[in-house]
This record gives structure tokens, C-alpha cells and sequence, in this order.
């Protein structure tokens, strides 16, 4: 077999970036996404609670406006996939799913707004979550619509639509089981801790 010249090389290159980059779906150039995932991080805080902190970016809206500098009703939806105490030996993909959502009543587009979520310190404690974690998605709506999912939506190893629709419908389908565990900021002893956090819609409050 000959050996590839560099022209090969980039091209080889460029095919594969294109094939992960069609994975998931690109808003058009002349209608850039309202609002961006910065960062997901992942780590243990007091208490034995386990913190999952979503970083947005929102974007100044197209036409200038005394709301510009404002995006509406921003939510975000983790959906995550951990190894409970029951996974088999040697498992490949989670068997435990978790999902909560969290909505903002709005955030500016300077700096960066934290949305954080946390699993309590009984099921971190049960299962030993610590540290980053490698199953997770992340969903963004503005004013009720869905945004497009990009490739900051998941974690670097999630490189198929395949793979990543697989576990959406797997969290689809079980996280349900598990609703009211991974709870939003607002509902833990955290609700007033924590930098760049947005007044959140509550309507269990408003009845």
C-alpha cells in the first residue's frame, strides 16, 4: 500500500471532520441559534451533592431593539446517563437515566448565564458518581421552540447520529422512572448559592 501525500492527508482530514460535523444539525447561517452551550461541568459540592453547571452564551438579537440585549424564556434540559449499583460487570453504556429542566425567565447577552442541577447525596452515594462525566445531553428551547443540538451538546465521544439518538430515546424512555431526583437549582439547598444564576420560571410556586 502506498503512503498517503499530504494532499491525501487533508483530504482524509476534512472528510472525516465533515462526517462528526453532520451529526448534528446546524442552524442557517443567516439565523445564528439566540443562545450557545459554553460549558458542562461536572463535580461533587457540600453535602454529598453531586453539581452538574450548563453554561449559555445568549447571542444579541438581529434587529436593534430595547430587548436586544435580552433572550426570553431560555431552558435547559439535562438528560443524563450514569452506571447504578445493579450495571453489570465490564458495562459499556449506562443503565440509569436522569433528566430535569430548568427555565429562565431571561438572560442577557453579556456574560454568561449557569444553569445547575443536582443528583442528592443518596444516589451519589449509592452509585459513587464523582467526577466528569461521559453520558449526558443537553437540550435548549427559546420561547417554547427546540434549538438544534451541536456537537457542545454532548461529550466529545458521542460522534454518531447513531449513538447520540440511541441514548436520547434510551432517556426518552426510562428517565421518567427517575423523575424528581436530578433536581433543578431552585428545588435543592443550593437555590441561593452559586454566580450568573438566572430567575427561573416556577410554576409550582404560582399556584
Amino acid at each position: 500500500m502506498k503512503p498517503l501525500n499530504c494532499r491525501a492527508i487533508v483530504l482524509t482530514f476534512a472528510v472525516f471532520a465533515l462526517a462528526v460535523s453532520s451529526v448534528f444539525a446546524q442552524t442557517p447561517a443567516s439565523a445564528p441559534a439566540p443562545v450557545e452551550i459554553s460549558t458542562v461541568k461536572f463535580r461533587p459540592v457540600s453535602g454529598g451533592w453531586f453539581e452538574a453547571e450548563v453554561e449559555v452564551q445568549a447571542k444579541p438579537g438581529p434587529v436593534p431593539t430595547a430587548n436586544r440585549n435580552f433572550v426570553n424564556r431560555v431552558k435547559v434540559t439535562l438528560n443524563l446517563g450514569i452506571f447504578s449499583v445493579k450495571a453489570p460487570q465490564g458495562a459499556t453504556v449506562p443503565d440509569t437515566y436522569y433528566r430535569a429542566s430548568a427555565e429562565a425567565v431571561g438572560i442577557e447577552t453579556t456574560g454568561r448565564t449557569s444553569f445547575r442541577f443536582y443528583l442528592p447525596p443518596e444516589i451519589v452515594k449509592r452509585d459513587q458518581v464523582s467526577g466528569p462525566q461521559r453520558f449526558y445531553l443537553v437540550e435548549l428551547s427559546v420561547g417554547g421552540q427546540a434549538l438544534p443540538l451541536t456537537k457542545d451538546s454532548v461529550p466529545s465521544s458521542f460522534t454518531s447520529a447513531a449513538f447520540v439518538e440511541g441514548f436520547r430515546s434510551k432517556v426518552s424512555g426510562e428517565a421518567s422512572a427517575n423523575d424528581g431526583i436530578l433536581l433543578p437549582q431552585y428545588l435543592t439547598p443550593f437555590a441561593n448559592g452559586g454566580t450568573n444564576t438566572p430567575t427561573f420560571i416556577r410554576v409550582e410556586s404560582a399556584r
